[in-house]
C-alpha cells in the first residue's frame, strides 16, 4: 500500500505522511468505533494503539468475546472510527478492516502493546474472554485546524 497525502485536493505523495498521521494518532488512546449489522448501526468506545505496519497503519484494540462489538466485527469487519478532544478544531477519522488475533501467544503481546500506548486499557484487557483485534486502516483524515487544509491518507489495496 502506498499512502497518498492530500491537502484540499492536492494529490502530492509525501514520504512523511505516515509519520505525521501516526504522530496525530498517538495523541489519543480511545476512539469511537462504528460497526453495522442487521441490528442497526453501533458505536463503541475502545482503547487503541496505533502501529506502523509494512503496508501503512493499523489500530490495535481489544474486544470481549461474545460482546456486540465482537459479534459485529466477526460478521462484517468493515469499521469507521473517530478520535476527538471534544471540540471542532481538530480530530481524526478513518476507516478500515478488522481482523481478530487468534494465536494465543500473539494475544499476550497484543495486550502488552495496547497497554503500552493506552495505560487505562490495563484493567480491561485482562481476562480469558478478551479478543485482540487489529484494524488495517484504509483511509485516514487528520484535521489539525478547523479552517485549515486537512491531511487525507488513502492506502491502496
Amino acid at each position: 500500500m502506498n499512502p497518498v497525502e492530500t491537502r484540499e485536493g492536492d494529490a502530492t505523495v509525501t514520504p512523511l505522511a505516515l509519520e505525521r498521521a501516526l504522530w496525530a494518532l498517538r495523541a489519543y488512546d480511545t476512539t469511537a468505533l462504528a460497526t453495522a449489522s442487521q441490528a442497526g448501526p453501533h458505536v463503541a468506545g475502545v482503547f487503541f494503539a496505533p502501529e506502523r505496519t509494512a503496508t501503512g497503519i493499523s489500530l490495535l484494540i481489544a474486544t470481549r468475546g461474545g460482546s456486540r462489538l465482537n459479534r459485529e466485527l466477526e460478521a462484517d469487519p468493515r469499521v469507521a472510527f473517530m478520535c476527538s478532544p471534544g471540540n471542532a478544531s481538530r480530530w481524526i477519522q478513518g476507516g478500515g478492516v478488522a481482523t481478530s488475533v487468534d494465536d494465543p501467544a500473539m494475544r499476550i503481546d497484543a495486550a502488552r502493546r495496547l497497554i503500552e500506548h493506552a495505560a487505562g486499557a490495563q484493567a480491561y484487557v485482562r481476562g480469558p474472554d478478551v479478543v485482540p483485534v487489529t484494524i488495517a486502516v484504509g483511509w485516514l483524515r487528520v484535521v489539525e485546524a478547523r479552517d485549515g487544509p486537512h491531511l487525507l491518507l488513502r492506502f491502496d489495496p
